[in-house]
Order: structure tokens, then sequence, then C-alpha cells
């Protein structure tokens, strides 16, 4: 076995490095500690996004943050028209904004839009948002029309001017179609195809910049085409009596005024008058039938409109009263057939005549007399002397009698 030989020298320098390397150690220990915590800041929004910058009145759009990032406890604070004192509106990247307009013209809004953190507050971001105006147009006043009527075209008064347009609606029964776009009410023709006045409730819808506004509504009533059921044509003689004309038409409600005209006095009846003809005789004073046209117009009246419909027509012949003398073939002798000849002054051939023979009862007729003709006496007279014969009645062959 070794011996151990321990150098007391390296020894002793050793045990004294670890010995001060201790001290040393003990001599640096901490007293105490902390932490420090760097917060990051925010960096400004690069723009902003919006899903539709033109809108209209009532509508909502919704804007968003674009770039940009948030620092240690930041969010990001939305404001309208001034950024930073303007109304705070929101608080996160996308907000959803619903701006008025409550004027007549195209406005704008603006929103701004910024981070706002414990280390910083960033730049605004704006954006702006056109609002167009509600359309607004003012309802027409109600209409009454006639018939067959053409009606111009008629301007209308809505906001916003130059640019609004209209949808009208509910008029094809009355004659006013269906259209859209359209800058005023055309002309159109007014129709009824029924036999009482209609009436329609038109609607129009404003339109402008792509906004829809509150529909308006108005009527058009429109009369019905009055058509005069035919009126029989009369044939009277003169002093007899005609019928009672009452006219009559399609139209069975509202009120309808016939109106008529007389185009020859000369038979009896005034020029003029309304509502039914009223019987009378019929006068003629010549020896030729007198004809007489009468028109007759109907008048249909709805609320303050009066409106003339089509007219009829119909006549009143009033045919002359017969009229003549006879006349005797004279001297005869006894046992020789007597004979008369008629010569009319009036009236139409052939004619019935009676005629008393010598004063006696009944008279005598005679039928299928023609003027100018000799025709027999009946009975023939028996007994020489004068005899006489009065012509007491006279009928043509239009039935007019004279006695």
């Amino acid at each position: 076995m070794k011996n151990l030989i321990i150098n007391s020298k390296t020894f002793l320098q050793t045990g004294l490095f670890l010995f001060f390397s201790l001290i040393a150690y003990f001599a640096s220990a901490q007293i105490s500690s902390t932490t420090i915590t760097v917060q990051s800041k925010s960096v400004a929004a690069t723009g902003t996004s919006t899903t539709d910058a033109d809108i209209c009145n009532g509508q909502s759009t919704s804007i968003t943050v674009v770039g940009g990032s948030l620092g240690t406890g930041a969010t990001w604070k939305w404001y309208e028209d001034v950024c930073g004192t303007g109304t705070s509106i929101g608080n996160t990247p996308t907000i959803t904004v619903t701006p008025p307009n409550t004027t007549s013209a195209t406005i704008t809004k603006t929103y701004y839009v910024r981070a706002e953190g414990i280390c910083n507050t960033t730049a605004c971001q704006p954006i702006e948002i056109t609002i167009f105006p509600t359309p607004v147009v003012t309802a027409p006043a109600n209409a009454i029309y006639c018939v067959g009527a053409t009606v111009p075209a008629k301007a209308l008064t809505g906001t916003p001017i130059l640019v609004i347009t209209y949808d009208i609606s509910g008029g094809a029964e009355v004659g006013l179609a269906d259209a859209t776009g359209q800058s005023e009410i055309p002309a159109f023709t007014a129709t009824n195809a029924t036999n009482a006045s209609i009436t329609r409730t038109i609607t129009i819808t404003p339109k402008a910049n792509g906004c829809t506004g509150n529909p308006v509504t108005f009527t058009i009533t429109v009369t019905p085409d009055v058509t005069i059921t035919q009126i029989t044509n009369q044939i009277v003689c003169n002093g007899t009596s005609t019928t009672a004309v009452t006219v009559t038409s399609n139209v069975q409600t509202g009120e309808v005024v016939y109106n008529w005209t007389n185009d020859n006095t000369g038979i009896g009846l005034a020029a003029s008058g309304t509502g039914i003809i009223q019987a009378f005789n019929g006068v003629n004073a010549t020896c030729g039938n007198i004809v007489a046209t009468i028109t007759v117009t109907p008048v249909f009246t709805e609320g303050s409109s009066n409106c003339t419909e089509g007219t009829a027509t119909f006549t009143i012949t009033v045919r002359p009263t017969p009229n003549g003398t006879i006349a005797a073939t004279t001297p005869i002798c006894e046992g020789v057939q007597a004979q008369l000849t008629f010569t009319r002054t009036c009236g139409t051939g052939p004619f019935t005549l009676d005629i008393k023979q010598d004063g006696g009862s009944p008279n005598a007729g005679y039928p299928g007399i023609t003027s100018g003709t000799a025709f027999n006496v009946e009975p023939n007279p028996t007994f020489p002397g004068v005899h006489t014969y009065d012509l007491m009645k006279i009928t043509d062959a239009n039935g007019c009698i004279k006695e």
C-alpha cells in the first residue's frame, strides 16, 4: 500500500478559496424583487367599409373597421358627426346604423372610428353614408268623368323634385292603365262597361333614388253610357191624339234626365221639353203630311257633373184631314142610273163616303171611291123630280176622317 502524501501548502490554498467563495455567495443574496409589465399600443385602422354607402331614409347599413389592431385594454370606439367629441354610438368592430333624413333633399352622415386604450388613442378613420329622402307625393283630388271623355294628363306634386317618378295602379276599369316610372298621370279616355256609375281607387306610389315612399290614393268615378230604348215612330191624323212617350234606357240607377227637342212645332208639340212627352192632338192645316223629328238627349248627373250621353230620335207624322166635293150628272131621264163624282182636295184615296139622300136616314156608305171617277147612287131614284145628295163624312185610306 502506497503511503498518502498530502501537500500541506496546496491543501491550505484550496481550503481558503472555498471559504472565501462561500462568504462571497452569502454576501450577494437579494433583499427583495418585483416585475414590470410592458403593455402594447393600438395601431390605427387603415380604413372602414360598409355594406351600403347609399341608403334610403329609415334603412340600416353596417360599418366595419378595416386594418389596425387593438392594444392592451383597447376597444374600437365609433362616433357620429365629430370624432372623439361627437355622440358615441358603439364599441365593436362592426356596428349597424340607421341615420334619418327628414328633409326633402339628399344628405350625408359621417361616422368615425378609433382605438381607445390604456397606452394610446389612435387617429380617427371616417366613413360617409349618403341618405336619400323618403319620396313624397300629394294625393290628387277625387274626380268624376263622363264616359267617353278624353281626360288630359295631370301633373303630380312630389319630392325630391327632378328625380321622382310615380307608379300608378287601380284604374284599368275606368280607362287609366297601370303604369310605372311616370312623371304625371297620363291622359286617358274614361271608360265604363256597366249600366251604373263606377268608382275606382287609384294608388300612386312615389319613387326616387331607389327609395319608395308611402302611397297615396284618390278616386275616379265614371258615369255609365246611357243607351235609350228605341222609341216607336207615331202616325196620327189631324185632330187625333198621339200616345204619350215615356223614355227609358239601360241605366237603372242614378239620376237621368231626358231632354227633348222638336224640329217642327206645326204638329202641335212644343219646341222642347224634359221627361215624358205627354199625349197631344196632332195638328195639320195643310193637305200633305207633316213630319216632326224628336231628338231625345239623356243627361246623367253624378255629383256636380252633368254628362250628356248619346241621343235617340223618332218621328211623329200628322196626316191631313181629307176633304172634297161631290157632283151629280144631271138631268137624267127616269129609269137611268144616277151617278155622283167625288173630287178630292185633301187626303189619300181611295175614300169611303157617307152620303145622305133627300135628307133621309141612315146615310148610305160608298167605299173604294176614287177621286174624279163617277159611281152609282144606291138606291137609284125611282120617281121624277129633284133629288138632293149631301156628303156627310169622308174617310181616306189612312183612316183620317172629316165629318
